[in-house]
Parts: C-alpha cells; structure tokens; sequence
C-alpha cells in the first residue's frame, strides 16, 4: 500500500501533548489522518471514539487507528470487540513490533499516562514498518473465527 494513501484514524478523549506530538508526527509520515473526540473537537467519549475507529477500519473507511485514553486499556478493550479489529496496547517500540509481528494488530492503543513519550516515533514506527510473521496468518485468521 502507497504510504501517501494510506488512511489512518486518531481518535484521543484528551488533548494532551502527546496526542498532538502523534497527529504531527502522522501528518510529517504523509498519512491521510481522520481524527475522532477531542482532537477533532468532538465531545464524545472514549468508548464512542473506540467504537467509531473501529466501525471505520470494518468498512475500510481508514487502513489503521491510534487511539489514546488515559491506560489505554479501555479503548483496547472496546475496539476489540469488534470483529476484524486487532487493538494492541504498546506503551513501547518493542511491544509495537510484537504486536505486528505476531498478531497483525490494525489498531495501537496508547495510554497517556504511561506511555513511553520520549519514543512515540519510534513506537509508531515499529508499529506501521514490522511486516507480519507469516508463521502467524493460520493464528491471525482464527482470532475472528
């Protein structure tokens, strides 16, 4: 997939730093960014932000989404629930990469209060760049089975 049309929703209920940092970060990437809550001057709660990211991937609407909350364990949670949806909450690179490594995650979960903000970059970039174990598609395509 061209990066320049690569569709990538953000969604955060806070307008913390970091939150900005990433949208910076995602537009100097060239993503095509949609943003969702507070971000994008909704009011609507972390549980709609999660839930409308991942109704938006479902129909192809956007390819990926970051979401922010305070844990991050919330949205992850929410998001998951929807099927063809793999939310992974990865505080640091090293979780990022697994997480697409090994489960082909289409949407990082941040939590603001604990995540590494020094290395933001580098955890979206593990996330996007990591190719997809191929040993890990039979596991991958059974978690909506």
């Amino acid at each position: 997939m061209n990066l320049k049309k690569l569709k990538i929703g953000l969604g955060a209920d806070s307008d913390d730093e970091i939150v900005i940092k990433t949208k910076a970060i995602l537009e100097n990437m060239g993503f095509i960014i949609k943003l969702y809550g507070t971000i994008n001057n909704e009011k609507i709660s972390w549980v709609e932000i999660a839930k409308n990211i991942s109704i938006d991937i479902q129909s192809k609407v956007i390819d990926k989404g970051i979401i922010f909350c305070y844990t991050g364990t919330g949205v992850t949670i929410v998001a998951n629930r929807f099927q063809g949806v793999r939310a992974s909450l990865c505080n640091t690179e090293e979780i990022a990469i697994c997480a697409k490594k090994w489960n082909d995650s289409n949407i990082l979960t941040m939590g603001i209060m604990s995540v590494d903000r020094e290395n933001i970059k580098k955890i979206i970039d593990g996330w996007h760049d990591t190719k997809v174990d191929k040993a890990e598609m039979k596991n991958i395509r059974s978690i909506d089975n």
